[in-house]
C-alpha cells in the first residue's frame, strides 16, 4: 500500500478524454462501484469504529489477512489526515485496461483542493469485495494551460494563504531560478505557546533532507581518494555497532542507495529511550544492537535510516572529525548556509520553529514534537535549515561548489542495478528526461519538508513546514504551476 503526494492538475468539466483514458463525472454501475460512497464516508468520518466496520464488511478475506488491522486503518487514516474530507469527482476509464478487476476514481481533497486517484481492486466473485487499495497523484486537463511567471507567483501566493488559513500549512516557501528569488513567503506560527510567527529566516526541522548532506560528505571523501564506494562497512565500523558477519557484506554504495538490507532505528528501543540521550552518533548504538539484514545487500531496496546513520560513522572514522563538524565545515560553510545545523533542542536557538501535529483529543487541538523527536538530528535527518539557506545549497550544488561535476552528477543518477530507479546517492530522482527534478523530502511528527532542484530549467523550490504533512500540498502546487510556465 502506498500514499503518494505529487503534483495534481485540477479540472472541473464533466468529461475529458486523452490518449489512454477518459474521465467521466458519473460513476458507472460496475462490480465494485458500490464500494466508493461507503469508503469515502468511512474515511471522511475519521471514526475508528466506522473505519473498522467498513474494513471488516468490505475487504476480501485474503486482503484482511495480508496486513494487520492497524495497517489497514493507518492507510485510511493517513488519507484523511492529509486531505480532510474527500469527494468523488470522476471515474477514470482506461481504453486498454492493463489491470483486471480494477476501479479507478478521482477524488478531491477539501483541505488542499488537489486531486488523487483511488484504485479499488476487487475480487472476481460476488459480492466483489475489496482485494486492494492504492492512491496516487491524478492529472486533469484544464489547469495545464500555459501561464506567465508573474501569474504563477500570484496563483501560488493565493494558494499558500488559503491552505494556511485552513491550518493545512504553517511554514516557509521559496521558489528561485538560478540565484534569483522569484517568490518567498511564510505563514503560521513558529511557537503556538508564545504566538511567534514564522518568517523566511525561521529554522525548520528538515527530517530526512539531511541525507543529502551525508551523501555529499561521503562523495567528497570518495573524490579525495579517502574512501571507495566498494569499501565494506566493516572497514570503518567495529562490532560494537554491527556484527562483522553483517557489516562485511555491506558496501558504501549500498548505504547510499538504501540497498544495504539494514532497517531503521526508529524502533521500540527508540520510543522507549529518553530523547535527550541522543546527542552523538555513539549514543545511537543501543538502538541498532542486534539488527539483522532484511535481505542480502544489493539484492533489494528498502528505505533505511540505520544505513544513513552508519554513513555518518564512516565519515567520522575516515576524517577523525565528529560528523556535525565535518558537515558544518565542508557543506554549510562553502554553500553559505549561515542558519543551518543540527541544533540541540534543549538550547534556546533563536528563530527556530517547534513542530506540531493536529490532535482532536487535546484541549488545544495540537501536540508538539519536543518529546518524540531526538534531541539532536544526525546523518539520517533531524537537522534544521531555512528556505533561504536551502536555496543557497541548491545553487552551490549545481554550480559544483561542493563536488566536481563528475561526482555531483553521480549523486543524482538513478541506480536501477541496485533496485533504486528513483534514487541516487542520497538524492531522489524524478521528473522527465528533459526536465529532471532531484532533491529530497522529509517527514516526522511536526516535520514536513521538500527541496526540488530542476536541473534543466534552473528552478529551485523549497517548502518547509512545522506541521505533519504540512509541505505536501504546497510542493505539489508549485510543481503544477512550474509545469505551466510559458
Amino acid at each position: 500500500m502506498r500514499f503518494l503526494l505529487v503534483v495534481l492538475f485540477v479540472w472541473s468539466s464533466s468529461c475529458f478524454s486523452q490518449e489512454g483514458y477518459t474521465d467521466v463525472a458519473v460513476l458507472s454501475n460496475g462490480p465494485a462501484s458500490y464500494h466508493v460512497t461507503p469508503l469515502l464516508e468511512a474515511v471522511n468520518s475519521a471514526d475508528v469504529a466506522k473505519l473498522e466496520s467498513f474494513i471488516a464488511a468490505s475487504f476480501a478475506p485474503e486482503f484482511l489477512q495480508q496486513f494487520p488491522m492497524a495497517m489497514h486503518l493507518e492507510f485510511l487514516q493517513e488519507a484523511h489526515a492529509v486531505n480532510g474530507k474527500l469527494r468523488f469527482g470522476f471515474e477514470r476509464k482506461y481504453h486498454n485496461p492493463g489491470t483486471p478487476n480494477e476501479l479507478v476514481v478521482l477524488i478531491q481533497s477539501e483541505k488542499t483542493e488537489l486531486w488523487s486517484a483511488l484504485a479499488i481492486y476487487y475480487s472476481s466473485e460476488k459480492p466483489h469485495k475489496i482485494s486492494g487499495l492504492d492512491m496516487w497523484d491524478a492529472s486533469l486537463a484544464e489547469e495545464s494551460t500555459l501561464i506567465t511567471m508573474p501569474e504563477a507567483v500570484s496563483k501560488l501566493d493565493a494558494y499558500v494563504k488559503r491552505v494556511a488559513k485552513r491550518e493545512v500549512f504553517s511554514g516557509s516557501v521559496l521558489v528561485g531560478k538560478g540565484d534569483k528569488v522569484l517568490y518567498s513567503h511564510a505563514e503560521g506560527l513558529a511557537s503556538k505557546r508564545f504566538n511567534v510567527p514564522n518568517n523566511v529566516q525561521t529554522k525548520f526541522n528538515l527530517g530526512s533532507m539531511n541525507k543529502m548532506f551525508t551523501a555529499i560528505a561521503v562523495m567528497q571523501l570518495v573524490e579525495a581518494g579517502k574512501l571507495s564506494l566498494s569499501d565494506k562497512l566493516s572497514q570503518y565500523a567495529d562490532e560494537s555497532w554491527l556484527p562483522k558477519a553483517v557489516s562485511r557484506k555491506i558496501e558504501i554504495r549500498h548505504l547510499l542507495t538504501h540497498s544495504s538490507g539494514l532497517g531503521s532505528y526508529f524502533n521500540q528501543a527508540f520510543m522507549a529511550t529518553s530523547k535527550n540521550r541522543l546527542r552523538t552518533l555513539q549514543d545511537y548504538k543501543p538502538l541498532i544492537v542486534g539488527e539483522k539484514l532484511q535481505f542480502e545487500p544489493g539484492s533489494d531496496n528498502a528505505y533505511s535510516n540505520t544505513g544513513m546513520l552508519m554513513l555518518g560513522v564512516v565519515i567520522e572514522s575516515v576524517t577523525g572529525q565528529d560528523y556535525f563538524s565535518y558537515i558544518r565545515e565542508h557543506i554549510y560553510k562553502p554553500a553559505g548556509m549561515v542558519s543551518s545545523g543540527s541544533f540541540e533542542m534543549d538550547q534556546p536557538v533563536p528563530n527556530l520553529a517547534i513542530g506540531y501535529t493536529a490532535n482532536a483529543k487535546n484541549d488545544t487541538g495540537w501536540v508538539n514534537n519536543l518529546y518524540t523527536h531526538a534531541l539532536k538530528g544526525g546523518p539520517a535527518g533531524g537537522g534544521f535549515s531555512t528556505v533561504e539557506d536551502l536555496h543557497r545549497f541548491a545553487q552551490a550544488l549545481v554550480n559544483f561548489k561542493l563536488l566536481g561535476k563528475k561526482f555531483t552528477e553521480e549523486l543524482y543518477s538513478p541506480r536501477p542495478n541496485l533496485h533504486s530507479p528513483e534514487y541516487g546517492y542520497g538524492f531522489s530522482v524524478g521528473g522527465t528526461p528533459d526536465n529532471r527534478i532531484v532533491g529530497h523530502n522529509g517527514g516526522f511528527l511536526g516535520v514536513s519538508s521538500n527541496l526540488d532542484i530542476y536541473l534543466d530549467q534552473g528552478y529551485a523550490s523549497v517548502v518547509l513546514s512545522n506541521y505533519s504533512h504540512g509541505s505536501r500540498a504546497v510542493e505539489r502546487k508549485i510543481r503544477q504551476l512550474l509545469a505551466r510556465i510559458k
